[in-house]
This record gives C-alpha cells, sequence and structure tokens, in this order.
C-alpha cells in the first residue's frame, strides 16, 4: 500500500527480515510454509517497536503451534504473567539450512534472553581486511 514516495509495510524488522505485525501466543497458528518465528514480550526500551525478542526459531511445510512451541518451554514458563507475543516471516522456497543459517543470524545480532539453551553455530572468522604485514 504506497504511502506518497514512501512505501508502508505493516510488520516489525530483525536485520534483512520483515516478521509478521506480533499477535497474542494465544490462537496464533504458524503458516502453512516453511519460515522463521520470533517470541517476543513487551519491553518499552526497544525501539522503534516495543518488543524484545526472546527466541526465534525455524519451522518447516505444515508445522503444528504445539511442535513450534515445544522447543521453548522455558520462554513460556519463565515469561509467566506477561502479554508473550509471537511474530513469523514465511519463506516458503527455502532449505532448512537456509533457515538456520537464518536464524544464527539473528541470534548473533538481537542475542535473545531464550536463546542459550540451543547449540547454535558460531558464525565463520571473517577475513582481515588490508595489507598484511611481511616478516623480513
Amino acid at each position: 500500500m504506497p504511502l506518497g514516495p514512501y512505501l508502508f509495510w505493516p510488520g516489525i524488522r530483525f536485520n534483512d527480515c520483515v516478521f509478521s505485525e506480533p499477535t497474542r501466543l494465544e490462537g496464533w497458528t504458524p503458516p502453512k510454509c516453511a519460515g522463521l518465528f520470533g517470541i517476543f514480550v513487551a519491553d518499552a526500551n526497544w525501539a522503534p517497536k516495543p518488543y524484545q525478542p526472546l527466541y526465534f526459531g525455524e519451522f518447516g511445510n505444515n508445522a503444528s503451534t504445539q511442535t513450534l512451541l515445544g522447543d521453548c518451554g522455558n520462554v513460556l514458563r519463565a515469561c509467566k504473567g506477561q502479554t508473550i507475543m509471537i511474530s513469523a516471516v514465511p519463506l516458503p522456497f527455502s532449505t532448512t539450512s537456509q533457515r538456520r543459517a537464518l536464524r544464527t543470524e539473528l541470534v548473533h545480532a538481537y542475542n535473545p534472553r531464550f536463546q542459550g539453551d540451543e547449540p547454535v553455530e558460531t558464525p565463520k572468522p571473517r577475513r582481515t581486511i588490508g595489507f598484511l604485514a611481511q616478516e623480513c
């Protein structure tokens, strides 16, 4: 929906991923195609939208809500009493390794509080830029 010279796309952006607008966890159903999901809690210190990421995960085609949330029970128990929000970004033609790599990037960029129990691949070390000193 264009608005003058700007485009407005509802949702919440993390890195290059535009997740759907966060909704309450109760009654949420995942998309039928594969993608990523994020679990959030309201936090006024986060900008531009006041949602702090607690957990990022990935799912395959036709995943059920119970299957997705089975891996993040510690998040749900720790946030009892708070309104838990969930959001997803559909990635219909992605492979499992592509989704896991993207999830790993998000975890390293935003450092979610409850991602620690899950092993996350460390990124490859970057090559140094510039000239290397040569020994004489």
